[in-house]
């Protein structure tokens, strides 16, 4: 598995995370963990700036928008994904929010 920057915002505008989380960091920024569907690898989103409960679509600071669909739930990818980004931007706790998305639950696509 690799760890890596995503594809450039002007080659790919959206993606679909399942399996997906929301962490927040002691500096306030949340972020998406999830498994990309597009990629096919856990993926951790630069900081979320707004999010659509009605939608599932949020856009992280990088201006790509981002696809939840199914439960929020623990993804072995997307976790060792979000302890290498964690370690690497030196982010010293985080606390998972994921309740705080959860009226998003309708199953698995």
């Amino acid at each position: 598995m690799s760890f890596g920057p995503a594809t450039p915002v002007y080659l790919q505008s959206s993606a679909t995370l399942i399996r997906w989380r929301v962490f927040e960091t002691e500096t306030g920024e949340r972020h998406f963990a999830g498994y990309c569907t597009e990629s096919g690898h856990g993926r951790v989103t630069s900081a979320i700036t707004s999010f659509d409960l009605q939608t599932g679509i949020g856009i992280s600071s990088s201006g790509r928008a981002y696809q939840l669909r199914g439960k929020s739930q623990f993804d072995d990818d997307a976790d060792y994904v979000w302890v290498l980004w964690s370690l690497y931007n030196r982010v010293e706790w985080s606390k998972d929010v994921s309740h705080e998305y959860r009226a998003l639950d309708v199953g698995e696509p």
